[in-house]
């Protein structure tokens, strides 16, 4: 069975959820009027999404100006300087779609589906979708039915996330989440609905103080794959996480070098230990991920160790 310790096992090495979210009857989505209600018109039009513009012609050249000889005070704040990490060959492009298994002690519980979707924009900034699909084998619909929706929204040049949402179906209830990350103000915004059979609706509101360029549980598995890790013991790799709309950190070090089965045929991969941190604490330690050593960077396999057995996101299919 599916549980949600198991989901958040799974949740904590950074390959999205099947998360402790559930269905018994329908909970409506957020819409993006709904932002404006519970924020300043400003905010919930900073993080509206929007199509890319479309080419406009160059406007031809001015005269510049001439120069005033007063200079002028500009009392307008500094924006933050936003980071270009966009390797020059990106690992994924458009339309990419992998598959996974989710395994629970060995069998395949669910599948999980990938896709790298179209550039959109946020703020001003251009983003790319990637969208997760996870669904339970028709046996596993008889013991903990899942079908969920995630989306995040990762910027195009900087490799960080802006905006995470959750569209949950599950056996006992539904859930509705949206995750905004304001860098800022270097705040998160967290929106959490629930429909349970027992307990009823729940619904949390909160905000918290995120570090900048941060990753959600989606974007982190895409933000590994275009950054360099280290290729032997001792150094480790550190970056932001928010779950649940909380600060979390995560630490990678180099465990290895194996051949692998996945997606179709053995594979060449680079092993990683990750442990995950909250308020400086290590909460987490029992999970790696395998990556594919060449220049796709395909995240191949991920485990978490439970107290009986282990938990596994594998990769079935490149599609």
């Amino acid at each position: 069975m599916v549980r949600p310790r198991v989901c958040d096992a799974l949740k904590l090495v950074l390959a999205l959820s099947i998360l402790s979210g559930c269905s018994s009857g329908p909970l409506r989505k957020f819409e993006e009027g709904d932002l404006g209600k519970e924020m300043s018109e400003d905010i919930a039009k900073k993080f509206e999404i929007k199509d890319l513009p479309s080419a406009t012609p160059v406007p031809s050249p001015t005269p510049a100006p001439k120069k005033s000889k007063k200079k002028k005070v500009d009392a307008t704040p500094k924006a933050k300087v936003i980071p270009i990490r966009r390797p020059q060959a990106m690992p994924f492009v458009v339309g990419e779609k992998l598959r996974y298994d989710i395994r629970f002690v060995g069998v395949t519980a669910a599948h999980m589906e990938l896709e790298v979707m179209p550039e959109k924009s946020i703020s001003e900034r251009k983003v790319i979708p990637i969208r997760s699909k996870i669904k339970t084998v028709p046996v596993f619909d008889l013991v903990y039915r899942v079908d969920d929706n995630v989306f995040s929204y990762f910027d195009a040049d900087g490799m960080f996330s802006h905006r995470f949402t959750m569209d949950l179906d599950e056996s006992k209830q539904s859930r509705k989440l949206i995750e905004l990350y304001d860098y800022d103000k270097n705040m998160s915004f967290f929106w959490n609905r629930i429909q349970h059979s027992e307990k009823g609706f729940i619904e949390q509101k909160e905000s918290y103080s995120i570090r900048p360029w941060s990753q959600d549980p989606l974007s982190a598995i895409y933000f590994l794959r275009t950054v360099d890790l280290p290729r032997e013991a001792g150094p480790e790799f550190r970056y932001p996480v928010i779950l649940d709309g909380k600060p979390w950190e995560s630490v990678l070090r180099y465990a290895g070098k194996e051949k692998i089965y996945a997606g179709g045929k053995e594979r060449e991969a680079v092993v990683y230990q990750v442990e995950n941190h909250h308020k400086g604490e290590l909460r987490n330690r029992e999970n790696k991920i395998w990556l594919s050593d060449d220049e796709r960077r395909l995240v191949l396999r991920i485990e978490t160790k439970l107290k009986i057995g282990s938990f596994a996101v594998a990769l079935d299919q490149i599609l």
